[in-house]
Parts: structure tokens; sequence; C-alpha cells
């Protein structure tokens, strides 16, 4: 009986199918991980490190978070009205690209000296950025739809892609740390082009311009702007910090440590793909009855993610000196922290879906911005202090604190009982 009402759940349903994708999605390179670490040494790892941070920053300025907008006007518009949204997402789209590569012209030397990599790459992350963006709409518009199929076949075909690539050029053409980069650019490029045919296919994009679109799409990606730059900031300049302070070989066994503890994230990110537009769905015509199931069903979440960091990253320490070799064995001591960090985000989705539905973005904003200030702060004393371990306890740290401060300002966007817990305990389930 129970489990015939799960089959019918679409929360339950989709929440699996994107769980599985994610476990896939990430797996193949994942489980790759014993031939790459076998080809690559940490400091191509760094390397690769350094770069994926830089395409994250441009991705903010690039996007403007409209993939997420898109996610919150599809409840609000019909299909014709929501296309001539999406024209207008691609309108802005083409103008932020241009005003990138004109920083990134600007501060050409800069960055040359910082991050240390071919001239060339600087420029091919902009295109990179752009079709992530794209892709992004798309797998927003099928997640909306509910439509987890497409989905699911669309990014898993992608990770073979990209990895299958990657192993070309790093294993027959010995291109090292480039190889890796040329793989992901072209999976990018290619789906990101598949991305624009099958939206212009579903008829979700119309090129005509609107004043009252624009001014929505900027009035919500420009304030989260801080607020991306903010997230980026919790592993880019970690990754930066450790390079300049400790050595770029130290980043790159930070980094596949860290790919090690993030796979707590892959679960709570792939149940948030499922969640979001459960959640906005209810919110629309919310009951008292259905807050209280809500809020109870999210504090059973808080302790099932708490307790599944724990017993994930003790059985990945064990397992990394088999699975890596000798030369990456130093990356386990970060797997702990990192994946406690990633529980903490996970609790920190549940609560922020109610600030993007309120569209309080600026809210969000001051937030974020303070807590990643006071994580440089501490990311860099603590570096100095432990090495790049001293990241890892950074991480653990600012990310618990902006789940409570996210939450409280979650509560003044949308009032929900979070803290009447004896009402929410005297109620059936």
């Amino acid at each position: 009986m129970i489990l015939d009402k799960l089959k019918n759940n679409i929360l339950f349903k989709n929440t699996f199918i994107y769980t599985l994708l994610k476990l896939v999605n990430s797996g193949i390179p994942f489980l790759l991980l014993p031939v790459l670490t076998r080809f690559l040494t940490p400091e191509d790892y760094g390397f690769i490190a350094t770069y994926n941070t830089f395409i994250g920053l441009l991705s903010i300025f690039v996007g403007l978070s409209m993939s997420g907008s898109v996610g919150i006007t599809f409840f609000h518009l019909k299909q014709e009205e929501l296309a001539k949204y999406i024209g207008n997402v691609f309108n802005i789209l083409l103008i932020s690209v241009f005003l990138v590569t004109l920083l990134i012209l600007l501060f050409e030397p800069y960055l040359l000296e910082k991050l240390k990599i071919p001239v060339i790459w600087l420029y091919i992350a902009i295109p990179i950025a752009c079709m992530q963006i794209i892709t992004g709409i798309n797998l927003t518009l099928w997640r909306s739809q509910q439509q987890s199929k497409p989905f699911a076949l669309y990014e898993i075909s992608q990770a073979l892609f990209n990895i299958l690539l990657s192993l070309f050029f790093i294993i027959i053409l010995h291109y090292g740390w480039e190889g890796r980069v040329m793989g992901s650019t072209s999976a990018f490029i290619v789906f990101g082009c598949l991305s624009i045919w099958f939206i212009a296919k579903r008829g979700y994009v119309v090129f005509n311009y609107s004043t009252t679109y624009v001014k929505d799409l900027f009035k919500f990606g420009i304030p989260l702007i801080p607020h991306q730059v903010a997230l980026w900031t919790r592993s880019g300049v970690d990754i930066l910090l450790i390079t300049s302070i400790v050595g770029v070989s130290q980043t790159g066994l930070y980094n596949v440590g860290f790919q090690f503890g993030m796979i707590v994230g892959i679960f709570a990110n792939a149940f948030n793909n499922a969640y979001s537009p459960y959640l906005y769905e209810k919110l629309k015509n919310i009951t008292p009855e259905v807050q209280v199931s809500i809020v109870k069903f999210t504090y059973i979440y808080f302790i099932s993610i708490i307790i599944f960091s724990l017993i994930l990253s003790t059985f990945f320490v064990w397992f990394i000196p088999i699975f890596l070799g000798d030369k990456f064995q130093g990356a386990s001591q970060y797997i702990y922290w990192i994946s406690l960090a990633y529980a903490f985000q996970g609790m920190y989705l549940m609560v922020v879906n109610y600030i993007f539905y309120a569209k309080k973005n600026h809210l969000l904003s001051m937030v974020t911005i303070s807590t990643s200030l006071f994580h440089v702060l501490l990311s860099y004393t603590l570096i100095q202090s432990y090495g790049a371990i001293g990241a890892a306890y950074a991480s653990a740290i600012s990310f618990f604190l902006t789940f409570i401060l996210v939450w409280y300002t979650s509560y003044k966007a949308v009032r929900m009982p979070w803290f009447s817990l004896k009402r929410c305990y005297e109620k059936k389930w």
C-alpha cells in the first residue's frame, strides 16, 4: 500500500529519477578518477580546479541567474508569454557576453598572472559559460514541466560525451590538464547548441522585445549577483588561497577530496530539483495543514542529510587510498569537513526556495554577502594556521552560518510554522 502510494507520488518519483541521474551523471567521471589520477598529477588537478573556478565566476555575470527566473516565471505565464520571456533572456545573454568579453580584455594581464593559464583559455571560458546558461534554461523547462526522463537522458549523454572526449585527449593524445578542459569545453558547446534547438522546437522562444520582461529579469537577476558571487567565494576563493599560500599541488589534492565530499551536495541538489517545483505549486494555495506537513518533512530531511554525510564520508576516508593510488592519498583529510559543509548546503536549499518564490532576492544577497566576507577572512586565517585543511574547516563553519541566517530570512519572506513544534507534532502527518 505505502509502496504503491510512493510510486504514484510525483515528488517521490521525480526525486528518485533526479537522484539516480545525479549519481550516474557524477558517477561516470567519479568512477574514472582511478584512471585520471594515474595519468594526471596533483598539479594538473590544481590547474583544472583553478580554471573551473574562473568559469564559475564568469557564469554569474553572463547568466544573471536567468534560468532561475525562468523556473519561477514558468508557473505564472502561459506558454506564449513565457516564450517571449525566454526570447528576452537570450537578448540579455548576448549583451552580457559582450560586456564580459570587454572586461576580460581590460583585465587580461592581471588574470594571466593570477591564473597562470594560456591566454586562449581566458576567452574560451566565455562561450563555455554562455552555453552552460542555455543548457540550464533548457533543463529548467523540463524540470518545471516535471519531465524527468528527457532531463535525465540529456544530462547522462552530456556527461558521457564529456568524459569520453577527456579520456581521448588525456590518454591517447597526452594533453594533460588541458585535455580534461578540452573535453568539457567540447561537451558544453555541443550540448548548449542542442539546448537551443530543444527550446526552439518546443515553442519556448519568441524574439519579441518586452520592457516589462527585461525589467523583471534584471529585478530578479541583478540583486542575485552579490549572492552568487558570495556563493562562488565559498569554494572559488579557497582554491585561489590554497594555490597562493600552500601551492598548486595541495590545490589538486584539495580538489580531489572536495569531489568526494560534494557527493552529499549531489544528492541534495537532485532532491531540490524535484522538490522546488513541488513546493512552488503548494505555496500557490497553501493551507495550515499543508504548512505543517511541509515543516515536519523538512525537519526529517535535516536530520537525514547530516547522518547521511557522516556515514558516506566515513566510507570514503577508508576507501580513498585503494581507489586513487599513492599520489592522491592526502585528499582523504578533507572529506569529512566538505561532506558536512554540503549537508548544511542541502539544508540551505530547503529554505532558500521560499525567498526565491517571494522574489525577495535582495534579502538573500544581504545574508550571503556578509557570510561570504566572513568565509574569506576565516579561510585565509585558517589556511595560514593549518594549511589547506583550514579551507575545509572554514567551509563547514560558513555553510552552517549561511543556512541559519537564510532560514531566518525565509521565515520573514514566507511565514511557515518553523518554530511551532508543538503544533507540528500534535497534527497528523
